[in-house]
């Protein structure tokens, strides 16, 4: 792919990524080392940066005053690449730092877990009105659609920012910490596997692009389209890995393929159920907007029971390996995302569309009784 010039897409630049998490830290490396690759001057206004809270501090890199960096380590295959990229302190008012970085924010990359989205977007929220254009807020996390709702719910619908749905492919977790009790010294990231990023902004992909990335920019309907799909997945591989406490490839194993094929079956029946009409009233809306993008037949196909669990198959086999984020945050004790994947499809299909979803609803409740 020819890399295009970061400098094509100024109105998302500087970039300040929320979400300091292994998804987060690739991009803001990748975007931050290909600028200053291109530009060869690392005078300018950083092209991203980082929102923390103040409890990160101990493993940053402090600067004078209030100019505060985090060290970041990506490993890809043998090869490392480390930078220092520039971090703002949110979330504390009496913060020096914090009284520093009240600027405007013209575009956010959100890729906090779900459950923290609204909290996370609530810190920065002066600073988005302060923007001069419109701020736009590319949503990158898991759960996109529930957060999406959430946003709009909690901020109500005349938010005066743009809401960007967005996701990826690619492969990113930290690397295995030292078993000392001394506090790591950088963030070092496992860039596991290439994926590709989709976004309905195309100034967000030429970023992308511009890294190097496998970048394509999508219409509102196949966006949507791409991430009911991707809810389809975690619906079915995060709930089940979690409460079997088995690797996404295990799923698939003959004491598993029984009871949960059934189950599996009668998850995706409820969100092709919700999701198809969903799909037809953002058509609808599309039509009223005259945006000249209408549902095809082989795009609602793409929803239908057998199609996702043909896709649920192929994802739980292409990451046989894999851990699942759920099931990691039931082994470290926190808050999952089930009430924004399973969750989501129950509350959508019951307030909206007067359907209900028992076997998802199931999950959500099998899920959240694994906390101990």
């Amino acid at each position: 792919m020819t890399a295009t010039n970061y400098d094509e897409s100024p109105s998302i630049s500087p970039m300040h990524i929320l979400g300091c998490g292994s998804i987060g830290l690739l991009y803001a490396s990748a975007i931050h080392n290909s600028y200053y690759k291109q530009r060869r001057n690392n005078n300018d206004q950083p092209p991203v940066t980082l929102l923390m809270r103040s409890h990160h501090k101990p493993r940053l890199i402090q600067q004078d005053t209030n100019d505060w960096f985090a060290p970041i380590s990506i490993q890809r295959g043998t090869a490392t690449i480390r930078c220092d990229i520039p971090v703002e302190i949110i979330g504390e008012k009496s913060d020096t730092c914090s009284d520093n970085n009240n600027g405007p924010i013209n575009c956010v990359l959100l890729c906090t877990k779900a459950t923290d989205a609204v909290a996370a977007i609530e810190s920065i929220w002066h600073r988005l009105n302060q923007s001069p254009s419109v701020s736009k807020i590319i949503i990158l996390s898991n759960g996109a659609l529930a957060i999406r709702d959430s946003i709009y719910k909690h901020f109500g619908n005349q938010l005066g920012v743009e809401l960007i749905l967005g996701t990826t492919t690619h492969g990113a977790h930290a690397a295995t910490p030292n078993v000392s009790n001394q506090p790591a010294k950088s963030y070092d990231i496992i860039h596991a596997g290439d994926g590709s990023t989709h976004c309905t902004d195309i100034d967000f992909i030429r970023v992308c692009q511009s890294v190097g990335y496998d970048s394509a920019v999508q219409s509102e309907l196949l966006m949507n389209i791409i991430l009911w799909k991707k809810l389809a997945v975690n619906c079915v591989i995060n709930p089940l890995t979690a409460i079997h406490n088995v690797k996404n490839g295990q799923l698939l194993a003959s004491e598993h393929q029984g009871q949960d094929t059934k189950v599996i079956r009668r998850i995706l029946e409820e969100i092709s159920q919700v999701a198809i009409l969903e799909m037809k009233e953002l058509t609808e809306q599309e039509i009223q907007k005259e945006e000249g993008d209408s549902l095809s037949e082989s795009m609602l196909s793409s929803l239908s029971v057998s199609s996702l669990e043909e896709f649920v198959f192929k994802i739980m086999l292409d990451t046989s390996n894999n851990i699942s984020s759920m099931l990691q945050d039931v082994r470290a004790n926190r808050v999952t995302e089930v009430q924004f994947l399973n969750g989501y499809v129950v509350s959508l299909g019951k307030e909206k569309h007067g359907i209900d979803c028992p076997v998802n609803e199931k999950m959500v409740r099998l899920v959240e009784n694994l906390k101990s």
